[in-house]
């Protein structure tokens, strides 16, 4: 399991500049890497979760530097999914758009 650390573009006082974002989709492209970007602390247990079960394959872990808050809708086990809906269309009526993030950004 690899844990990276400092990842987004609001790192405070370290700037934007010093964390480049071509390393995430450099990980996502390599075969056989597992990439996971948790969004708070709930997907971050989660995510610790999924890499210590996939122990034939490299994990790793872009966390984020800033305190994020925990955000409603996220779960350990949404994790495991690989991807869920944490705020869905409460109108009924088909989007226009679907915005789809992960990390901090979310």
């Amino acid at each position: 399991i690899y844990v990276m650390t400092h990842d987004s573009i609001g790192l405070g006082e370290d700037g934007p500049t010093h964390q480049p974002i071509e390393h995430l989709a450099s990980f996502r492209a390599m075969p056989n890497i597992l990439m996971l970007r948790p969004a708070d602390g709930n997907e971050t247990a989660g995510a610790y979760k999924v890499a210590v079960q996939h122990r034939k394959t490299p994990s790793v872990l872009a966390l984020s530097r800033q305190k994020l808050p925990q955000l409603p809708g996220t779960s350990i086990e949404g994790v495991e999914k690989g991807g869920y809906i944490i705020s869905d269309n409460s109108s009924g009526n088909k989007p226009d758009v679907i915005v789809i993030g992960t990390g901090s950004e979310l």
